[in-house]
C-alpha cells in the first residue's frame, strides 16, 4: 500500500520498524520496567471495584477464543477483550501512571500512558505462537508510550480541549502490538491508519462524577488490537490519518499542529521515560496541591486541626479536570468515590486528615467523614493568569498553596516536581512497595510468593527469554 508522504505517519512507521533495544537510553528502560510493574497492580487493585467486576464479567460471559488472560481471574478470553477488561481494572482506581510534560518541547502533558499498552502488550504476547523476550517487549512498550504523548502535544492548546491520552491512544497501541508481531511497512501503516477511524475518548465524566473516564483506557487499548489484527488480515487503513482533510489534528484539534512536538528527535528521545508514577489515587490534576499541603504540614508540623483555611491557585485546565462539577461549583462534597478522586478540595482535605490519598483509606467510607468534608469546604481553589501559562508549557499546573491557621500565621508553598515525577522519581524499591499494597486490595488475592516472583521477573525484564512466563503469574 502507497504512503502519503505528505502525512508523518510515514515517518512514524518508518521509526517503528527501527527502534532497537540498544537504542534506548537507560533511564528509558528503567521507566519502562517500572510502569510495567505498577500498571499490573493498579490492574490487580482495579479487579476488587464495582466497575472491575462488570468489565471482567462482562469478558467472561462473553467468551471466545481463549487468547489471553484476565488479570487474577484465571479466565482466558479474546486477545483484545483482555486489553480492555484489564485496562479499565488499571485505570478506575486512578493509580496509572501519566505523562507529564516533555522537556524536549516544553508543550503540556500527554496524558495516561502505559494503562493503554500493557495490558495490549501482555494480551499480545499471551496469543502470539512463539516466546517474546522482555527486550522486545521493552521496545514495544517504549515505542507506544512515546508516540501516545507525541501526539496529544502535537496538538498544542487544542490537545486539552477536553480529549485525553486514550484519544490518541489506539495509535501507540498499534504501534506496539506491531512491534511485537513484526509488521513489514505497509501493514504498520495500515494499523495506524485504521487506529484513527477508533479514536474516542473525553473528560465529560471527571465533571459529573461518572465511570466513562475508566472505559476509555479499555476503548482505546481494545481498539489499538482491533486495528492491529484488521492490518494482519489484509485491510487498508487511511493513508494520512493525521493530517489529511479529515485527519486528527484537522477534525479533532481544530487545525492545531505542531510538527516539532510530534518528530523532533524521534528515535532519540523517548517520551517514555517521562512518565510519572502516581503516589496517590486520584487524578494527576490533584497531586501537586496534596503532595505541597502534604510537605508544608510536614515541615510545621500543622495538625489539620489548627487549619481555619486554605487557599490554592491552579490552572484553568485544572479547575475544569479537579474542581469544578458539571455545574460549575467546587466539589467539596463530592457525591461519590470518583467524583472525590477528581476533587483537590476534597483530596487536599483526606491527605490533611487521614495522611493518605491511597484507597485502603480513600474509599466511599471517606465520603461520610465529617471532618474531611468540613476540611474540604475550607479550601478554596481559583485560577491564575501565571498558572495557565505554565500549564501550555509543562502540562498539570503546579498549585501555589496558602496555608491560614487559626493562631493567625500563614504557611506558603508550592512544589514543582512531586513525588513520582521523572524529576522526583520513585525508586523500583518503591514501585514494588506500591505493587504489594495494590495486591492487598485485590479480591482474589495473589499469593506474595507469587508476587515476589513477579517483581523479581519485572526487575530482570531485560534478561527475560519468554514474557509468557510473566503473564502465567497473573
Amino acid at each position: 500500500m502507497a504512503i502519503e508522504q505528505a502525512d508523518p505517519t510515514g515517518l512514524l512507521v518508518d521509526y517503528i520498524a527501527a527502534a532497537r533495544y540498544e537504542h534506548l537510553p537507560a533511564h528509558v528502560v528503567d521507566a519502562v520496567k517500572k510502569s510495567f510493574l505498577d500498571t499490573i497492580g493498579a490492574g490487580i487493585a482495579g479487579r476488587s471495584t464495582e466497575i472491575g467486576r462488570i468489565v471482567i464479567g462482562m469478558a467472561r460471559d462473553n467468551g471466545g477464543k481463549p487468547e489471553a488472560a484476565l488479570w487474577t481471574e484465571g479466565t482466558r478470553v479474546p486477545a483484545a477483550e483482555a486489553a480492555f477488561a484489564n485496562a479499565v481494572m488499571a485505570r478506575c482506581r486512578e493509580l496509572d501512571d501519566v505523562h507529564e510534560g516533555s522537556p524536549r518541547v516544553g508543550m503540556g502533558h500527554g496524558g495516561h500512558v502505559n494503562v493503554m499498552l500493557v495490558p495490549s502488550a501482555l494480551a499480545t504476547v499471551e496469543s502470539l505462537p512463539g516466546a517474546t523476550t522482555g527486550k522486545d517487549l521493552i521496545v514495544a512498550l517504549a515505542v507506544g508510550g512515546d508516540l501516545i504523548p507525541r501526539l496529544r502535544m502535537a496538538a498544542g492548546n487544542a490537545g486539552r480541549l477536553g480529549w485525553e491520552g486514550p484519544t490518541v491512544g489506539p495509535f501507540g497501541v498499534a504501534a506496539t502490538v506491531a512491534r511485537l508481531r513484526g509488521f513489514d511497512r505497509a501493514t504498520t501503516a495500515s494499523a495506524l491508519g485504521t487506529a484513527y477511524a477508533h479514536c474516542a475518548g473525553n473528560i465529560q465524566s471527571t465533571s459529573d462524577g461518572t465511570w466513562d473516564v475508566w472505559l476509555n483506557a479499555g476503548i482505546a487499548a481494545r481498539s489499538g488490537m482491533v486495528a492491529a489484527e484488521l492490518a494482519r488480515r489484509g485491510h487498508k487503513g487511511a493513508r494520512a490519518p493525521l493530517l489529511g482533510s479529515s485527519g486528527l489534528y484537522p477534525l479533532y484539534f481544530r487545525g492545531e499542529y505542531h510538527a516539532d512536538a510530534l518528530l523532533s528527535d524521534l528515535g532519540k528521545e523517548f517520551e517514555s521515560g517521562n512518565v510519572s508514577i502516581k503516589p496517590y489515587s486520584s487524578c494527576k490534576a490533584t497531586h501537586h496541591a496534596i503532595y505541597t499541603l502534604q510537605t508544608l504540614m510536614a515541615h510545621h508540623g500543622i495538625d489539620e486541626a489548627a487549619i481555619d483555611r486554605i487557599d490554592v491557585r491552579t490552572s484553568d485546565y485544572n479547575m475544569r479536570l479537579a474542581v469544578l462539577n458539571e455545574h460549575g461549583e467546587p466539589k467539596h462534597a463530592p457525591r461519590n468515590l470518583n467524583e472525590a478522586q477528581f476533587s483537590i478540595p476534597f483530596t487536599m482535605a483526606a491527605v490533611a486528615v487521614r495522611g493518605s490519598v491511597f484507597p485502603d483509606v480513600f474509599n466511599d467510607a471517606i465520603l461520610g467523614d465529617d471532618r474531611v468534608t468540613g476540611l474540604a469546604k475550607k479550601i478554596q481553589v481559583q485560577p491564575s493568569a501565571e498558572k495557565n501559562e505554565l500549564a501550555s508549557r509543562e502540562g498539570y499546573a503546579s498549585a501555589d498553596v496558602e496555608v491560614h491557621l487559626a493562631n493567625g500565621r500563614t504557611v506558603i508553598g508550592c512544589e514543582p516536581n512531586v513525588k513520582g515525577h521523572p524529576a522526583n522519581p520513585l525508586s523500583f524499591d518503591e514501585v514494588a512497595g506500591k505493587f504489594a499494597k495494590c495486591v492487598a486490595l485485590a479480591e482474589n488475592a495473589m499469593p506474595s510468593r507469587t508476587a515476589g516472583r513477579l517483581v523479581d521477573a519485572v526487575r530482570r525484564l531485560e534478561d527475560c527469554d519468554d514474557v509468557r512466563e510473566i503473564a502465567r503469574l497473573l
